[in-house]
């Protein structure tokens, strides 16, 4: 059983940790690495909220071949690709994650560079893993020839303070580290778990096929006192897509992780990653930049009479008290959604009538209104049908943005699914360009010519992220 350090103030055990002496300003010559070859990272994002540490890339949400090509088509390293699979059951994340590898084999060929592919997952464990890992490894050796030495686990998300220490993954609440297992999102209805202990996590999600302990850990020891070397030389062991756990409490262990990764590369290895969003910046070399400000997203096309637009789906408790905060301390217009209408095919239609009209009338008056689903979560049996639930709920607040004749002056979309749904099919984006966040792990997209609202600046604040006066926060500032 492992040691937890649970519970206990998150300043005492970080203070507590080895010293990073291998550690020197690294990100730079990761940025140097990358930009000498023709090198890119992939990043294949199971919900929109995975662009929440990088800047002045692009993410696009159709990766037909001729959507692939114009991602690459720059000398940029990095490009996301939507996937939205945390919102579909398996056999559906299978048929994407195998498509978009078919292409990316096809184009890659044809535009002669090398890639590899991250999965960005969530930094509390849920989504589709192993599965979408295992799928990847297939598909790559299928259609590309390669074949995978091994995968990193990379949950840490230093923005919404997750860290992984001692092989146990953690967050931060009221100042104490807690294992997530111990958080609500382990008992996400589609993705729960029992262990934030990940080799015992591996083993229960692949099903009891990959044990504790064939798992490989490169501890913070390894990190902070071997250096870039202790972990390459433990990368360069790695064979048969072996699961690779990352312990991380800053971006300094990340920075020489990552470093260590594209030497194996160059050395001939080939790695998947299942991360959160902070490998993704410290592996692509991404500099730190200040969050996007009010000014920077009142450009020309944003500047109206209309009001702006706030649509909350996610269910969770920390944005239940986000969106409290926002009506408290505003003057915010508020719409709520019923849900049980929503389910109810006698109720829909009447409903969505409803909360069209209202919407219209007050973001015509110049209004920022707030949308937002009952909070009484729903479960119901069954995995699929919680996921269908999600998807129709989600589906109805799509069906809102779709209606508008007006343009607002901005949208913020919470939670997920909700926010991926608005983007691809109440907005139409295929391609957006990622400005940076607003605050701390909340993404600005800028919209492209393609989407229903063009140049309109959409915010993607995910469910588990901020305290309770983020919102309020970014609303402030906009407004």
């Amino acid at each position: 059983m492992p040691q937890l350090i649970d519970y206990q103030p998150i300043e005492k055990i970080l203070n507590q940790l080895p010293e990073n002496t291998a550690w020197a300003s690294i990100r730079r010559d990761i940025r140097k690495k990358l930009n000498k070859s023709s090198y890119k990272l992939i990043v294949l994002d199971d919900d929109p909220t995975g662009v929440q540490t990088v800047h002045d890339i692009y993410v696009i949400t159709d990766w037909e071949k001729d959507w692939i090509k114009k991602g690459l088509s720059d000398d940029r390293n990095v490009l996301y690709i939507l996937t939205n699979t945390r919102s579909y059951g398996a056999e559906e994340a299978e048929r994407i994650n195998r498509e978009i590898v078919q292409n990316l084999c096809s184009v890659a060929r044809e535009l002669n560079i090398h890639f590899s592919i991250i999965s960005r997952g969530d930094s509390t464990l849920r989504g589709h893993y192993p599965l979408e890992i295992d799928v990847l490894a297939d598909q790559l050796e299928e259609s590309c020839g390669v074949s995978v030495s091994g995968h990193l686990i990379v949950p840490a998300f230093f923005e919404a303070h997750r860290y992984t220490i001692g092989n146990t993954h953690y967050l931060a609440e009221s100042g104490n580290l807690v294992p997530t297992s111990d958080t609500e999102f382990s008992n996400d209805a589609v993705f729960g778990y029992s262990t934030a202990h990940l080799p015992d996590y591996i083993s229960e999600k692949s099903g009891g096929r990959v044990s504790s302990s064939e798992v490989v850990s490169i501890s913070l020891e390894d990190i902070r006192e071997g250096g870039v070397d202790k972990v390459y030389q433990t990368l360069l062991k790695a064979e048969n897509n072996q699961p690779i756990i990352i312990n991380a409490a800053s971006y300094q262990d990340l920075d020489i992780v990552s470093l260590a990764v594209l030497q194996a590369l160059e050395a001939g290895k080939h790695f998947l990653s299942r991360t959160a969003a902070s490998f993704v910046k410290s592996l692509g070399g991404f500099e730190n930049r200040p969050y996007v400000k009010a000014e920077d997203l009142q450009t020309s096309g944003t500047k109206g009479r209309y009001g702006g637009l706030i649509i909350v789906g996610s269910h969770t408790k920390k944005t239940t008290e986000q969106i409290q905060s926002l009506m408290d301390q505003t003057f915010v217009q508020k719409i709520e959604m019923n849900v049980p209408k929503l389910l109810d095919p006698r109720e829909r239609d009447s409903e969505l009538h409803r909360v069209i009209g209202e919407l219209e009338v007050k973001l015509a008056s110049g209004l920022d209104t707030v949308i937002y689903t009952s909070r009484g979560v729903i479960k119901v049996e069954g995995k699929e049908e919680n996921l269908h639930i999600s998807q129709s709920i989600s589906g109805a607040l799509v069906a809102v943005v779709q209606s508008l004749a007006v343009k607002p002056r901005f949208i913020i979309a919470k939670g997920g699914i909700t926010s991926s749904d608005i983007a691809t099919k109440g907005l139409g984006i295929k391609k957006a360009k990622i400005l940076g966040q607003a605050i701390a792990g909340v993404p600005v997209w800028f919209t492209g010519s393609e989407a229903h609202f063009q140049n309109t600046p959409y915010i993607v604040f995910p469910g588990n992220v901020g305290n309770r006066e983020s919102i309020l926060e970014i609303v402030r500032n906009l407004q």
